[in-house]
C-alpha cells in the first residue's frame, strides 16, 4: 500500500476504530490491545505524508512516536513482539517507529498465514 492512497489509510483508520472498539468491549485484554497498538502505530506512521497537507507536520510525526512507543513499551512489558529484532533490543530505543514497522509487517505476514490456511 502506499502511504498516500488516501483510501488506503481511509480503510485502515476504519479498521483500527474497529480494533479500538473491541477494547471497549473487551478491556484488558493484552491480545487484543497489542493488535490495536499495532495497526494504530502504523497507521499514524503512514499517515504521516498525507496530514502534513492539513496539520504541522510536528503533531502527526509526534503522534506516530508516542504511538509506536506505547506498542514497544507493551511488546517489552509483556514479551509479545513478533519481528525478528526483540523489542528488548536498545537499537529501537531511537527508531521506535522502525520497530512499529518491523511488528506490523509481522503482523500482515501472519494475518496473510491464517488466510492461506482458511482457503
Amino acid at each position: 500500500m502506499s502511504t498516500a492512497d488516501p483510501f488506503a489509510l481511509l480503510r485502515a483508520t476504519a479498521a483500527v476504530q474497529r480494533l479500538d472498539d473491541e477494547l471497549t468491549v473487551h478491556p484488558g485484554d493484552r491480545q487484543r490491545e497489542r493488535t490495536y497498538l499495532v495497526h494504530r502505530a502504523a497507521l499514524a506512521d503512514r499517515a504521516v505524508p498525507a496530514l502534513a497537507e492539513v496539520e504541522d507536520s510536528t503533531i502527526s510525526e509526534q503522534d506516530a512516536e508516542d504511538t509506536a512507543r506505547r506498542l514497544l513499551e507493551h511488546d517489552r512489558a509483556h514479551g509479545t513482539g513478533r519481528g525478528p529484532m526483540p523489542a528488548a533490543d536498545a537499537h529501537w530505543d531511537t527508531n521506535v517507529r522502525g520497530y512499529a514497522r518491523q511488528e506490523h509487517a509481522a503482523a500482515v505476514l501472519d494475518e496473510h498465514a491464517r488466510e492461506d490456511a482458511w482457503a
